[in-house]
């Protein structure tokens, strides 16, 4: 073999050395890129995570008080009758219908049922 050929096989084995090196150092820095933007959507996944998080437990909240209210409603006397507005148990001064008035002669107090007892006050 001559020196120049032996020279051109050498410079092919290091033009083909460098593409290889080129490709790997191309390919190492397009995995980099990839592996930083997807480090980036998953911070971004995390905060509205825990955004959607936040969110759920405030609407949890609302939903919780909004259970108490029911549970109030349907505690209160909704019949059209003298208990209507009232809650079972809780007494007020009253005429002998179970109308609220200043000048009452009776205590009223509504069962479980909303069924009105008014108990005459002995004056």
């Amino acid at each position: 073999m001559t020196s120049k050929t032996l020279i051109i096989i050498l410079i092919s084995i290091i033009v083909i050395l460098l593409a290889i090196l080129g490709y790997g150092v191309y390919t190492g820095l397009k995995a980099k890129a990839i592996i930083t933007s997807m480090q980036a959507e998953i911070i971004q996944l995390t905060n509205d995570k825990n955004n959607l998080q936040q969110e759920k437990d405030n609407l949890q909240a609302k939903y919780n008080l909004l259970e108490q209210d029911v549970t109030k409603i349907y505690k209160g006397c909704i019949k059209e009758n003298a208990c209507k507005g009232h809650y079972p148990g809780v007494s007020w001064y009253c005429n002998n219908v179970g109308d609220e008035v200043s000048d009452y002669s009776h205590t009223c107090v509504c069962d479980s049922s909303c069924n009105l007892n008014a108990t005459e006050i002995k004056k």
